[in-house]
């Protein structure tokens, strides 16, 4: 719900046809590329054939959702903050049905993602076009016949606050579809480009935004002067938080800090050299923009040093099942890792053997017969593994890790053949310690 009209500079309801020739819109290079299917927008083709079909004098006009816009500076254009999806689809549709959209005819769309996907629907779409014309059951879709609910917002910080609050009929956003655009939108307008591109990589081309951001919010959420509970019911509902910790309204801005350690030893200073922290304060803009990107960059650094050694140990996990949540959190051990000491420290000839103990007590509870989200929760609110990496030094970790012995445990005669049982098969040379590298 919207909290204030008066936050609003304008706000209406329009034919689509006339919602085209009053708006010259424009998708800004931050927002998040149009990702809809072919099966997607043939539903959507769909259900406006079967409104048509009916006996229009006695329906109300195809609903479409809510729109939000915001109006350039130089005031001749407008992005689209929200519907983009939807807008976008219906210009397709537009250019096979060879009509004008008003305003919109030089529609510009500079995403590659974007322009690869709308080749793709134009050719899903004009494939059942073409397959109605031959059953004779084509019919034009009249855009007078849609109605748009459109909302101006009167600034870009306010637009994303309606963004994050309004639930329309598109594709429903993920966190980070939120978060990208409310900190691009912050930078200034020569780096919008290159971030932007920064963040699509990571999110679509190597999958791994998504994944990092749900570690990270895990991590912060898991301190143990303020425990906080995750989502653990519905498994989306931890995206939801996401805008929570990296995209609230009173974030503070112009700011891209990095932190490091600093010693003094005989009268001689020596400084490491900075890095973002895990639970690091952010602020809107680059600052949380790098931060993001930096844990991607330095999860591919991890995967690759610990895959190349001889344990194997990340490419071993993804042959087992039944180890996803023990899994989770080892991810989430590592990269709190490298917070602490540094990315450096990858390199270092210890940082094998660190992560096989640290493996040991991530995987601890994987020798119960059923590991749950609660269970990884519950062992992590009481061994408080996460605050011990963030302020210990490494000789700590190290005791502590070395405490958890699996040698003493036996496997039962029923665990042996199932998920437990080929767990330990697996890993029984780092669990027994028989395979733990120097540190």
């Amino acid at each position: 719900m919207i909290e204030s009209l008066a936050e609003i500079e304008k706000q209406g309801s329009l034919t689509v046809d006339d919602f085209f020739n009053q708006f010259k819109l424009k998708i800004s290079d931050y927002q998040r590329p149009y990702v809809w299917t072919g099966k997607q927008i043939i539903k959507l083709y769909n259900d406006l054939l079967n409104y048509s079909r009916k006996n229009k004098n006695k329906c109300p006009l195809y609903y479409l959702g809510t729109v939000i816009l915001v109006k350039n500076k130089e005031g001749k254009t407008y992005d689209i903050i929200d519907g983009q999806q939807r807008i976008s689809s219906l210009l397709i549709l537009a250019h096979l049905q060879e009509q004008s959209v008003g305003l919109n005819d030089n529609f510009c769309v500079e995403s590659e993602i974007s322009r690869n996907n709308i080749k793709k629907n134009v050719s899903s779409l004009k494939d059942h076009i073409d397959s109605l014309k031959l059953m004779e059951t084509y019919s034009k879709i009249d855009f007078s016949d849609i109605n748009v609910t459109y909302i101006i917002a009167e600034s870009q910080d306010q637009a994303f606050k309606f963004y994050t609050t309004l639930n329309t009929s598109g594709r429903r956003l993920d966190g980070i579809d939120i978060i990208k655009p409310f900190h691009l939108q912050a930078l200034e307008k020569s780096k919008q480009i290159e971030k932007a591109i920064a963040l699509e990589y990571y999110q679509f081309d190597s999958a791994k935004l998504n994944h990092m951001s749900e570690l990270l919010l895990k991590s912060r959420y898991w301190q143990g002067i303020n425990f906080r509970e995750f989502p653990r019911h519905n498994y989306s509902e931890w995206k939801l938080r996401l805008p929570e910790e990296f995209a609230y309204e009173e974030m503070l801005s112009d700011k891209d800090y990095q932190f490091a350690e600093a010693c003094l030893s005989k009268g001689k200073l020596t400084v490491d050299a900075p890095n973002y922290k895990v639970r690091q304060f952010l602020y809107k803009g680059e600052n949380t923009i790098h931060y993001l990107i930096y844990y991607c960059v330095i999860w591919d650094r991890i995967g690759e040093k610990l895959n190349s050694d001889r344990s194997d140990i990340l490419n071993r996990i993804k042959k087992l099942s039944g180890c996803e949540f023990n899994d989770e959190y080892y991810q989430m051990a590592l990269i709190t890792m490298i917070s602490r000491y540094g990315e450096d420290f990858i390199e270092d000839r210890k940082f094998i053997g660190m992560a096989q103990l640290l493996f040991k007590v991530c995987f601890f509870t994987r020798l119960s017969k059923r590991v749950t989200k609660k269970t990884v929760h519950d062992f992590e609110e009481g061994e408080k593994l996460l605050d011990r990496i963030c302020y210990s030094h490494k000789h700590e970790i190290v005791a502590y890790c070395k405490k958890k012995k699996y040698s003493n445990l036996s496997i039962k005669d029923d665990h042996k053949n199932g998920v437990v049982g080929n767990f330990y098969n697996e890993f029984k040379d780092i669990l027994t310690n028989k395979q733990i590298c120097n540190v």
